[in-house]
């Protein structure tokens, strides 16, 4: 196996650490719907964490495959 030089592996680092950022947000959004009264705001909060999760996964996989 390759050895990572230590510039690739700060980029990816630095982007993992901001999709996390970002996945962070959105799971605060989706908790927050999740304890509105209405049916419509719960199954919107569902679907957006299954969405964070596996748009999350394929994020992160992508960056630790791919990137640069």
């Amino acid at each position: 196996m390759r050895s990572m030089r230590p510039v690739r592996l700060f980029w990816k680092l630095f982007s993992s650490l901001l999709v996390a950022l970002l996945l962070f947000e959105g799971m605060v959004a989706a908790f927050h719907l999740l304890n509105l009264p209405s049916n419509r705001a719960v199954l919107g909060g569902l679907c957006l964490l299954f969405a964070l999760a596996a748009g999350g996964f394929i994020v992160l996989r992508s960056i630790w495959r791919r990137l640069l």
